[in-house]
């Protein structure tokens, strides 16, 4: 095959690899824009509940055994991990999702960076300093894991605008008024 015939191929398959491309963008804004925030609560969850963990291991430090700390750090790793994928396809789209996930998207972003550099650097103290877990530099990164997975949660709920969540919460909201007669 000479070089110009392959060239036009290798134009002709970047030019549909790209109208491909746009085609599959729309379809992931409005189907897994929500889907994806909804995973990156769920995950924030999962890494506050293993930054308390950690915060319990640093009050005892002499009990716990260093391993047990990077096995807690290695599953929190694979969380954040997942958070970060998310987040990174939600920015892909970004520009094609209603207002009020934009918003998220903006809230999340930081915390996320946040909360990825606090788990690498303890990851890193740890993996150099086995022995000395309770300085308090190492135990500082568990409260700022903590902090940094309680604002990825937060901002990652689902906006009040939703109209079954507001129903929810005006019923819960009118339940106490019952009984007082008003």
């Amino acid at each position: 095959m000479n070089s110009s015939l392959m060239a036009k191929v290798i134009g002709f398959l970047a030019v549909l690899s790209l109208a491909s491309s746009a085609f599959a963008a729309p379809m992931l804004r409005t189907t897994d824009a929500h889907d994806l925030l909804r995973q990156i609560h769920d995950d924030a969850y999962q890494v506050r509940d293993a930054a308390d963990q950690l915060e319990a291991y640093n009050r005892e430090p002499f009990l716990i055994d260093w391993r047990i700390e990077a096995d807690t750090l290695q599953n929190m790793k694979y969380q954040i991990n997942h958070m970060d994928r998310a987040l990174y396809r939600l920015r892909a789209v970004e520009g094609g999702v209603p207002q009020d996930e934009r918003a998220q998207i903006n809230e999340i972003a930081p915390a996320m960076v946040e909360l990825t550099d606090s788990a690498q650097a303890a990851i890193v103290f740890l993996n150099n300093n086995e022995n000395l877990l309770w300085v308090p530099k190492y135990t500082a990164y568990a409260d700022e894991m903590y902090s940094e997975a309680c604002r990825v949660e937060q901002y990652s709920l689902a906006p009040v605008s939703n109209p079954m969540v507001g129903a929810k919460v005006n019923q819960s909201a009118r339940i106490p008024n019952s009984s007082t007669g008003s």
